[in-house]
Order: C-alpha cells, then structure tokens, then sequence
C-alpha cells in the first residue's frame, strides 16, 4: 500500500527524503523535520532534534538504524491517514490491535510462497499476499538465497517463508505532518 501518489507536495518530500537517505545526509534530514517538535519516544520530553540525533544517531557511521529504518519506510510506503498526515511502514499502523505484535509477522508482497521445509524446492503449502501470519521460532538457514522463518498462517497452515518477505509489526514508525506549507517528519519512534 502506497498512498504518496495522492499528493504531489508529499512526492516531491518523498523524493527528497530518498535523496537524504541515499546519501546519509543528516543536514538534508534535518530540513525535512520539524526540529522543534519530533517525537522520538513515549515520554513527555522525547522531542525535539536532539533527541532525535542522541537516540538515532545519524552521523555515526557504526550505528545505521537510522538510515535503516528510513529506508525501509520508503520501499514499503506511506499510508495518508488524513490529508495532513502520512504514516509508515503501514504494516506497523494498520496491524489488528487484537494480535500480540511480537508473536506475528507481516507478509511484505504479493504472492510469497509459504514452503514445507526451508528450500527453494520444498513444496509450496500456500502463496501469501500481505497476510499476517504467527512466527514459530528462530530464521534458520537453508537453501536459496537468505535465511527462512518458520510460521504459520492464522487459519493453521504452517512452513516456511523467505526472511526478506516479511516485516515486523514491532519495526520503526514514522509520521509525516504538512506543517506551515510543508510536509515534515513529525514523529519516529520504535518499540
């Protein structure tokens, strides 16, 4: 899901966003965030852009949760919640409030195969489509490219499912407001 393309003032922020990320930019990244007022955290005084820079840590070139996490939200998109507000990843705002968050997992793209064992030439047990489904251990290795995470649908079928085809319900959110004539990072926080 991906609602960007429903107004050109947010595709033009997108592309800039995408160009900081891209270049690890923290200066680009700071223009395009409300530096006064960015959540970062549950508490009262989580905000603001030193406490985004002391929790994130942009410029340091060890630490690339940032620039991660950002990444990520860019390829899974953004939902507009209302015409002044953009969320993302969607899989994380629009996860059913009645499924424990760290026990499920997200389905990332249309038509992933759900296999019976971790292979590229195990049967093929289900094809998923944006489904949440229930992990049932630890990624194991197996053949193909990358690693396998055993899980099981919500109506019982169980294998294995490529790492790269899936996103934690717990990954990092972001807002983005239209503040002043612009759009801005408003809120980015993770569990």
């Amino acid at each position: 899901m991906d609602d960007t393309s429903r107004d050109r003032a947010f595709q033009v922020y997108v592309q800039r966003l995408r160009r900081a990320v891209e270049a690890r930019d923290t200066r680009a990244l700071r223009k395009l965030t409300d530096t006064d007022e960015v959540v970062v955290g549950r508490e009262r005084d989580d905000k603001g852009w030193q406490k985004l820079v002391a929790k994130w840590r942009p410029d340091d070139r060890d630490d690339r949760r940032l620039w991660t996490a950002l990444s990520e939200m860019l390829a899974a998109g953004f939902v507009r919640e209302h015409p002044m507000l953009y969320l993302s990843p969607y899989q994380v705002w629009r996860f059913p409030r009645n499924l424990e968050r760290a026990a499920h997992l997200v389905i990332a793209r249309d038509k992933a195969i759900l296999r019976a064992a971790p292979s590229l030439d195990s049967a093929s047990v289900a094809t998923l489509s944006f489904d949440i489904v229930r992990r049932m251990g630890d990624p194991v290795k197996g053949t193909g490219l990358g690693e396998w995470v055993p899980v099981r649908t919500l109506d019982g079928r169980g294998g294995f499912v490529m790492s790269r085809d899936l996103v934690s319900p717990v990954a990092p959110r972001a807002q983005f407001g239209f503040q002043a004539g612009r759009w801005l990072l408003i809120a980015l926080e993770d569990d």
